[in-house]
């Protein structure tokens, strides 16, 4: 089986490099696994192969963490860059969706998001009121299939935190710049 950047990154990050783990999967990457390859003295650059010198003794995994810790701002950056580039195609899709809704001037998306969200409070007091009478795990399932589509609409109609949430993971995780 050929093993791809993606299960190297993972394979890496096991061994205790994350950073280097996290780089190696993302657009870029194969730069950085190339050189990884060239510093730790893999017969290639071939993930499998700078797997099976990473693991062939310690002294591979010392010269590994070495090259993690030299090149920490690029690999920083580039995961950086790679979640803005994410950020900003989320970005333009959900742009793309409300210049479609108001170019198009159809009344299909608003009825759809006024009946979901109508639909969610209905089920949502009836079901806290006892109206209904139904198996709470039903009741349950409804309440929360209705409450995740709210969350949808909600999200086209006023945006999303999902990017914002995913950089402060990001920020959380990282390491500031001149302190190792």
């Amino acid at each position: 089986m050929n093993m791809d950047w993606k299960q190297l990154g993972s394979a890496v990050a096991k061994l205790g490099l994350p950073l280097l783990g996290a780089a190696l999967p993302i657009p870029g990457g194969a730069a950085i696994g190339t050189a990884l390859a060239q510093a730790i003295g893999s017969t290639s650059a071939d993930p499998q192969d700078i797997l099976t010198a990473l693991t062939a003794n310690a002294d591979t995994q010392l010269k590994a963490k070495q090259f993690e810790d030299t090149h920490k701002e690029t690999m920083l950056k580039l995961q950086l860059d790679y979640q803005a580039q994410i950020y900003q195609q989320e970005v333009a899709d959900r742009a793309s969706a409300r210049t479609m809704q108001v170019g198009t001037k159809s009344y299909t998306l608003p009825v759809l998001a006024y009946t979901i969200v109508g639909s969610f409070i209905a089920m949502v007091g009836s079901t806290l009121l006892g109206y209904s009478h139904v198996d709470s795990v039903l009741a349950g399932t409804l309440v929360g299939y209705l409450s995740a589509k709210a969350e949808q609409v909600i999200a086209f109609y006023f945006g999303s935190s999902k990017g914002s949430e995913d950089k402060n993971v990001l920020l959380a995780n990282s390491v500031p710049v001149g302190k190792q």
